[in-house]
């Protein structure tokens, strides 16, 4: 009996397996043809971390910015992005988290210049929280804290110092909303190769008591990954079984995504491919 390699449930980074959102580099983006590829466009990014150099990138359709992230409505937001069939697969957690849809599969930091390695995963929480949070600021997020008492202090700090476009001044308005990030470090049980994830307000203006998120090329829920409403994601459930490792070895792998930091999206100011 053949022996598996055991292919990993990703919720932000891409996947191995997955083909249609493998970067282009090197010689194939040198020659690179529209005809080679599934994907209508290939969107070339100049990255200077950890190199330079310049990658070409997959979208499958042209980025869509959603209006603000005020409530859970997962079919309206990115008009309708994150749920349709042929959009869900190309939008993951981040993509979900910032409220726009570039269809490349986004990763912190990458429209920036800053690229997400392999080596990168295999740091502790502490290290792999920063810099993960640290690329997403390079997209224009700003940090708002470990606790939800620190985010309620950013929040008060932020409500009303912003004109609504249109509207003017409003002590309630915020200009923005919450994510949450977590993130697995690599471990060397089954070569789990690390992932993040993040998870999104849905009444950032409010008691910021309500949560959802979209898990990798999933459909969007409100749901944490035990089934459990997402109140607060420093508290919630984000434990996966990642199921038998290999053929020979049926044991189980339990991954575990520990809650890294509270941070803000501005309405405008960011970027993400």
């Amino acid at each position: 009996m053949p022996v598996f390699k055991r292919q990993f449930k990703l919720s932000g980074v891409v996947a191995p397996q997955d083909q249609f959102h493998q970067l282009i580099m090197g010689p194939a983006l040198a020659t690179l043809t529209t005809e080679q590829y599934i994907a209508p466009t290939i969107v070339q990014v100049n990255i200077t971390v950890p190199s330079v150099e310049t990658i070409g990138v997959p979208q499958y359709s042209p980025t869509v910015y959603g209006e603000a992230a005020g409530s859970y409505n997962p079919a309206g937001n990115c008009q309708g992005n994150f749920m349709s069939y042929k959009f869900q697969p190309n939008n993951n957690c981040y993509a979900y988290g910032c409220n726009i849809t570039p269809n490349t599969f986004p990763q912190p930091g990458r429209q920036s210049g800053y690229l997400l390695t392999a080596s990168d995963f295999q740091q502790s929480v502490a290290a792999l929280g920063a810099l993960v949070s640290g690329y997403a600021v390079k997209d224009g997020l700003q940090l708002a804290g470990k606790t939800m008492a620190e985010l309620l202090v950013f929040k008060s700090s932020k409500q009303g110092t912003n004109p609504h476009p249109g509207i003017g001044s409003g002590a309630g308005y915020l200009g923005g909303h919450f994510v949450a990030l977590m993130v697995s470090p690599a471990g060397s049980d089954a070569n789990w190769p690390g992932d993040y994830h993040w998870a999104r307000c849905d009444n950032s203006s409010g008691s910021c008591n309500s949560w959802s998120q979209k898990d990798g090329s999933d459909q969007v829920t409100n749901f944490d990954f035990a089934g459990n409403p997402i109140s607060n994601p420093a508290t919630a459930n984000w434990t996966v079984n990642q199921g038998p490792v290999s053929t020979t070895n049926t044991s189980e792998l339990v991954v575990a995504y520990e809650f890294y930091c509270f941070m803000f999206v501005p309405e405008s100011g960011v970027s993400i491919i």
